[in-house]
């Protein structure tokens, strides 16, 4: 018999892994300050996941990430990130969950019209 797992997940997230132009750009403070822009996989109310090849230097639970920048096709929106988890998926590929805090309400009405015509397209993962 399977055994069920607890998610603290409560909102549906939406994939955009399939979306052209789908990225996640950070800057954060490290030993080398490093920029980087990263795929992303999918985005929620509540937040965004992210994969990464190898290991980024400063990137670990709890960590706050300020000044992301969303990018889908032309759209950015910009906010900061608070990573919840960092799980293994494929190869020296890493996911990471967070936490997505818009910067404004413009930014914030943005991620609205994302996932409503994201869920008006039938899309979502």
């Amino acid at each position: 018999m399977a055994t069920k797992t607890a998610t603290r997940r409560r909102i549906r997230r939406h994939s955009v892994s399939n979306a052209t132009g789908a990225f996640v750009d950070l800057e954060y403070a490290s030993a080398k300050g490093l920029s980087c822009s990263l795929p992303l996989i999918d985005i929620s109310m509540s937040g965004i996941s992210f994969t990464f090849e190898d290991e980024l230097p400063g990137i670990e639970d709890g960590v706050t990430l300020s000044g992301a920048v969303i990018r889908l096709g032309d759209c950015e929106i910009r906010g900061d990130l608070t990573v919840m988890h960092l799980t293994p998926h494929t190869g020296t590929t890493t996911l990471c969950g967070a936490l997505f805090y818009p910067a404004s309400d413009t930014d914030l009405v943005k991620v609205k019209s994302i996932i409503a015509g994201i869920e008006a397209l039938g899309t979502s993962g």
